[in-house]
């Protein structure tokens, strides 16, 4: 497990599969995916064996250290270690958890783990322009926009940008807080 000051992280097990569906499942959940379905238990048992058999994808699920609770998911996909590069995503939260409070001290910590234990130099990740929450948590966090994809993803009825953002290790302001392994 990765450990930091509120939260931890651990690869995702099989006993998880449960509650991530449920978080997928939920409305708020499934609106933040660039595929909007929802997932079936079986469904769920296929990502988690295609995941677990795929060296460029590491799903972790997030635990809250105060009462030992999983309370979300977050993930990095397309490693790719010529490059040193891989896509930040697959956040998903409990629909009665603070993505602010939990998400980004979860964000921080994965993202120093792939810079210092992964040797990664750039972390990218996309985000709809219409969640100004998670654009402003992720400029917090230090991604900078790098590109935007007009009308790029079809949400809720209409068609809307897609903002696309990356970190730089050695420009990163976290790297050198302490975390546990």
């Amino acid at each position: 497990m990765i450990y930091d000051e509120t939260v931890a992280l651990r690869l995702v097990e099989i006993e998880d599969l449960p509650l991530l569906a449920q978080w997928r499942n939920a409305q708020q959940g499934r609106m933040m995916f660039f595929t909007p379905f929802m997932v079936s238990p079986s469904g769920q048992l296929k990502w988690y064996e295609r995941i677990m058999g795929d060296p460029t994808q590491m799903q972790f699920t997030i635990i809250r250290l105060e009462d030992a609770e999983p309370i979300g998911t977050i993930g990095l996909t397309r490693l790719d270690q010529r490059n040193q590069d891989a896509e930040f995503g697959n956040l998903i939260m409990s629909p009665d958890i603070s993505r602010r409070q939990w998400g980004v001290p979860a964000a921080i910590t994965m993202i120093r783990y792939a810079f210092r234990d992964l040797n990664l130099h750039r972390i990218h990740t996309s985000l709809y322009s219409f969640d100004t929450e998670a654009l402003a948590d992720a400029e917090a966090i230090g991604f900078q926009r790098e590109a935007v994809a007009r009308r790029a993803a079809f949400v809720n009825g209409a068609f809307h940008d897609v903002i696309h953002m990356a970190i730089l290790r050695d420009e990163w302001p976290y790297l050198m807080r302490p975390v546990q392994s």
